[in-house]
């Protein structure tokens, strides 16, 4: 019978290798705008520093997926996560607005054939009957990194310099790279393929549905990293830091159950049940006027989105053939890109006109309307194998 374990060296390397990538680009992304305003940027250039990053890692990743189609997955990983730290190595030396600027893109563009090679690699490595518990497990990976990293690379900003800071992620880049040379990826397949056309590659067909409702899902978490914090401020919340801690505790506590669930009774009924917390969560936020309000939302978060986002990239994967999973995964993180793109950009306006309370019920409902969606496609599924 065919090893069904998830946990072998192969996929605990490169679980260390994506977590400690997560750590070392996710710290600097509170400390890159500051910096840039220290250099007399303007309040422009410095909202070009996240946009150019997310426009580098959107048109990298068909030319990634088309890549993964027939070729070997293992040094492109290697070669992604090296690029992230050379590149990082770079940012203390750019001291020319423009140039600091287009350093992002190429940034972007590093970060976006990381996240999307890793997990690729991943969904290789897991047994296809444990798919969902183990992209469930991997996501941890992604989960943690990214709700540590930020207070981490503060604490180093403000306790030393921008430059240990900077050598801080080289460092945590350079060991990813070491992790990633114990992982042990099958050689891929020759296959005969399609000449390359960016518009499909950069979209897969096969998978708009899930893509889609990444869309939708990410609205709400676009909501909570723009705007929680200020939300604190007016609340007098002191304690703003428990509801991502919470988030991250209750999202890692939950995946070894989600993701059995999700393998078993397929991904309707888990992500309509996570979907209405996620919508729950989002409401007693908006109420939120102590520490326990708080608390209670981190809670309904965690388990919501922090459900629906694993469950999401696994019905992704299982769309499409085997050959095809490295585009189904650059559609995924492109669409988790373009959603909270758009909510930052939107609910920024919306921002000047309504209080931050009512954004957050407005938000909540993209919950509402990702499992009224998923309940639908559930019907027809059934309908479908009725007949």
């Amino acid at each position: 019978m065919k090893n069904q374990r998830i946990f072998n060296k192969s996929f605990l390397f490169l679980f260390i290798s994506n977590f400690l990538v997560f750590i070392g680009f996710e710290m600097l992304l509170p400390i890159l705008p500051a910096y840039l305003l220290s250099m007399n940027a303007s309040s422009i250039q410095v909202g070009l520093v996240t946009t150019l990053f997310t426009i580098g890692a959107v048109l990298i990743r068909p030319f990634v997926g088309y890549y993964l189609i027939d070729n070997q997955r293992k040094s492109l990983a290697i070669s992604a996560s090296a690029a992230l730290m050379i590149i990082t190595m770079l940012y203390p030396f750019l001291n020319v607005i423009w140039l600091f600027l287009l350093l992002r893109l190429f940034h972007g563009a590093a970060w976006g054939g990381s996240t999307t090679v890793n997990s690729t690699i991943v969904v290789d490595l897991i047994p296809k009957t444990r798919l969902g518990e183990g992209m469930g497990y991997f996501s941890i990976s992604t989960t943690v990194g990214a709700i540590i990293a930020p207070s981490i690379g503060i604490l180093i900003y403000d306790s030393f310099s921008f430059d240990i800071l900077i050598w801080s992620s080289v460092v945590l880049s350079l060991l990813a790279v070491i992790a990633l040379q114990f992982v042990y990826s099958p050689a891929a397949v020759k296959r005969e393929k399609q000449p390359f056309r960016f518009w499909v590659m950069i979209f897969e067909k096969d998978v708009w549905f899930p893509a889609l409702l990444t869309v939708i899902t990410t609205l709400g978490f676009g909501a909570i990293i723009t705007f929680l914090v200020l939300f604190g401020k007016q609340k007098g919340l002191d304690h703003i830091f428990l509801f991502f801690l919470i988030n991250a505790t209750v999202a890692t506590l939950l995946r070894p159950f989600t993701g059995k669930w999700y393998d078993k009774k397929g991904p309707w009924s888990i992500i309509i049940v996570s979907a209405m917390l996620g919508f729950l969560s989002l409401v007693m936020l908006s109420y939120a006027t102590n520490d326990l309000h708080l608390i209670i939302a981190a809670i309904l978060f965690g388990a919501g989105y922090g459900t629906v986002m694993p469950c999401l990239q696994t019905w992704t994967v299982q769309k499409v053939s085997e050959e095809k999973r490295g585009v189904a995964n650059a559609t995924f993180f492109s669409s988790f890109d373009v959603g909270v793109g758009v909510s930052a950009f939107v609910l920024g306006i919306l921002a000047e006109w309504i209080s931050l309370e009512i954004i957050f019920r407005v938000v909540s409902l993209s919950f509402i309307l990702v499992a009224v969606l998923v309940y639908k496609d559930y019907l027809n599924e059934k309908r479908y194998k009725n007949i």
